[in-house]
C-alpha cells in the first residue's frame, strides 16, 4: 500500500497524524515524524481488524485507518464543545441515532468477542468479558488496557444496580492484570467514555500518566462515580465534551 501524505492532523510527542490518500481512499495514519510525501506501507500485518490496520515497517510500528470514516476525519478538523443531554434527549434523540449506526459501529468488537479476531491482544477471557490490549499499548510506559463485557450494553446509560457485580469484577481482574506489569491501583485510570466512539460498553483502564489523556476530559465518566450513581445513571443529566461534527451535537442543537 502507498500512502500519500496531504495533510498533518495533529501533531505529538513522539508521533505525528496524517491525512492521506491510498488507492483515493482518504486515510488516517499514525507515524514517525516527517514521514516522506509517499510511504510504502509494505511491511508485517501485525493487526487487522476492519478499516484499522497495525503495521511494522522495519523497526517501527505505525496505525492506520484505511479507509477512514468521514466523521473520523472531521473529528481531528473541528472544535469540541461541553455540552448537557437529558434524559428524555437521549431517549427521543440520541438513542435512535446510535441504534441506526450499532451493527456497523460494533462490528469491531464483535469481532473481537465471538469471532476470536485479534486474539494477540486478548489478556483475559471468563465467562462474562474479555481483557485486551489497547491498540495504544506499545511499551510498558503506554500501559493500557480494555474490558469488555459479552453482553450488549450502548453505553452506560444502559446500566443499573443489578450491574454492579460485572464492573466491580471488571475492575478486579484489569487490576491483577495490571500488577503483573508493576502497576497497582494508585497508578491507574479506570473509565468510560460518555460519548463512546463505539457503543459496545468497555471499560478503560490505563496509566494515569497516559498521553491519551491529555485531552476531553469531560468524556470520561470515573468508575469510582458510576459505582456510587449506578441505581440512577441512566436518568442523569450527562454533561460532556463532544465534537461539532458529530451528529448527536447537532441532533441535541435542535
Amino acid at each position: 500500500m502507498l500512502f500519500k501524505k496531504l495533510e498533518i492532523l495533529e501533531f505529538k510527542n513522539d508521533i505525528n497524524v496524517y491525512y492521506g490518500m491510498i488507492n483515493n481512499n482518504s486515510s488516517i495514519l499514525y507515524a514517525w515524524k516527517n514521514i516522506p510525501n509517499e510511504l510504502n506501507l509494505d511491511g508485517e500485518t501485525l493487526i487487522k481488524n476492519e478499516n484499522f490496520y497495525k503495521i511494522k515497517i522495519n523497526d517501527s510500528i505505525i496505525s492506520l485507518f484505511y479507509p477512514a470514516s468521514e466523521e473520523m476525519i472531521e473529528a481531528y478538523k473541528n472544535k469540541t464543545k461541553i455540552i448537557k443531554e437529558s434524559y428524555n434527549d437521549y431517549i427521543n434523540k440520541v438513542e435512535p441515532y446510535i441504534d441506526s449506526i450499532l451493527e456497523l459501529n460494533t462490528k469491531w468488537i464483535k469481532n473481537i468477542l465471538y469471532n476470536e479476531n485479534e486474539n494477540n491482544r486478548i489478556l483475559l477471557k471468563t465467562d462474562k468479558f474479555i481483557i485486551i490490549k489497547n491498540i495504544c499499548w506499545d511499551n510498558n510506559n503506554d500501559f493500557y488496557i480494555l474490558a469488555i463485557p459479552f453482553e450488549s450494553f450502548k453505553n452506560i446509560r444502559h446500566l443499573d444496580a443489578s450491574h454492579k457485580d460485572l464492573l466491580l469484577e471488571m475492575k478486579i481482574k484489569t487490576l491483577e492484570i495490571s500488577k503483573l506489569y508493576n502497576f497497582d491501583e494508585q497508578d491507574l485510570y479506570f473509565f468510560f467514555h460518555y460519548h463512546p466512539s463505539c457503543y459496545h460498553l468497555h471499560l478503560h483502564v490505563c496509566l494515569n500518566t497516559h498521553k491519551k489523556l491529555k485531552c476531553k476530559i469531560y468524556r470520561h465518566v470515573m468508575l469510582e462515580y458510576l459505582l456510587e450513581n449506578i441505581e440512577n445513571i441512566r436518568k442523569k443529566e450527562m454533561k460532556f465534551e463532544i465534537n461539532i461534527s458529530n451528529p448527536i451535537y447537532k441532533l441535541l442543537q435542535e
